[in-house]
């Protein structure tokens, strides 16, 4: 997110990837609300007799749900690496500092208003990768190549676990009309609960992509022309082989997800994020391409990356509002909620625009 580059010059394709990432990310956690707190990302389409909730439903599950969380934590690996750049050495504890405030936040966010945070894994990340800044780029591949083999183990693990016959009673869903008390209790157990699972098991998958990340800062792949060659060739080898992969798993749990089913919906959660990794990488180069050649794209895009944590936050304290029961308790279909979600990020980015230099205030005070 924006706050992780701001010791370092601005780039402003890395802002403008930023800003488009944020959109996906805005959409699942809207769309995927009623899921929670047991199932998800996404919720079964709703109404369940609507073809076009059908449609969509699909399509989100195919082409969006993991790519915004993915992208973002590629890019905060690949921020770590231009602020490197930009600071000496010296700055360590600026750094933690950073964390430790990104973690404090991602904590009351968790809590308090989404169970769904996702700064408190970017943190406990950080601080794995402090380490690495000065490292060389061969001792980080080497770093790199044990993360690949532990996530190929844990993906084992978790299709084992998931042979197993479900016992867990369900939880309460979030969106049931209950006290302000109440549904934060709730809320926060199943954070907490997730947190501690999610940091024991599941901190390898996004600690690869910011590894990766990391890697491709020290390139200088997004912005450097040498690589521009290579970014497009690895576009178009990969992009529709990409999009099959993804639309083909989908197709294959769709009768499961699309009422709801807790054994395929569980094996979606378990891998739907590797498909996803292959059609980020032949994606991104393709936009970053375009950006490129589109500097009037890239100028409308690049505002809103210098402000999406605050951004992110306030698209959890609408859904809270909105959908939660401490809230509205309101559940407007997958087509409604996809329309409000991209309209609550089109208002983000004309905001991003009306503030010009100025920084939204989560973004200010985590730069201190």
């Amino acid at each position: 997110m924006s706050h992780i580059a701001s010791s370092a010059p601005r780039i402003a394709v890395i802002d403008a990837l930023r800003a488009l990432a944020l959109m996906p990310v805005v959409i699942v956690n809207w769309v995927g609300y009623p899921a929670l707190p047991d199932m998800g990302p996404l919720s079964p389409p709703a109404p369940a007799d609507s073809p076009l909730a059908q449609g969509l439903s699909f399509l989100l599950h195919a082409l969006v749900a993991g790519k915004g969380i993915s992208l973002l934590a590629f890019l905060f690996g690949y921020s770590q690496a231009l602020s490197h750049r930009a600071r000496s050495v010296d700055a360590l504890p600026h750094r933690q500092q950073r964390l430790q405030r990104m973690a404090v936040l991602g904590l009351l966010h968790g809590c308090l208003i989404y169970m769904g945070d996702i700064l408190t894994t970017y943190a406990v990340c950080g601080w794995v990768m402090l380490g690495w800044m000065a490292r060389r780029l061969s001792e980080v591949r080497v770093r790199l190549r044990v993360i690949v083999v532990l996530n190929g183990l844990i993906l084992l693990l978790a299709v084992v676990l998931a042979q197993m016959p479900v016992t867990t009673p369900t939880s309460l869903p979030l969106t049931t009309p209950m006290s302000w008390a109440s549904w934060v209790i709730q809320n926060a157990a199943h954070y907490l609960i997730m947190l501690v699972s999610f940091v024991i098991l599941g901190l390898p998958l996004p600690l690869l992509l910011m590894t990766l990340g990391l890697m491709a800062g020290r390139l200088r792949l997004f912005s450097h022309p040498r690589w521009r060659p290579a970014l497009a060739a690895w576009a178009r080898r990969w992009g529709w082989p990409a999009v099959v992969l993804n639309v083909a798993c989908v197709t294959f749990l769709w009768p499961g997800l699309s009422v709801g089913d807790v054994r395929d919906s569980s094996r979606y959660a378990i891998g739907y994020l590797y498909p996803t990794l292959l059609l980020l990488s032949a994606v991104v180069p393709a936009l970053v391409l375009m950006l490129h050649r589109r500097p009037r794209w890239l100028r409308l895009l690049a505002p809103m990356g210098r402000h999406t944590l605050t951004i992110y936050i306030g698209s959890s304290v609408v859904s809270l509002l909105l959908f939660s029961g401490a809230g509205l308790a309101w559940q407007p279909g997958t087509a409604a909620t996809l329309l409000l979600a991209l309209i609550y990020w089109g208002g983000g980015l004309l905001l991003s625009h009306l503030l010009g230099s100025r920084r939204l205030p989560l973004e200010a005070w985590l730069s201190r």
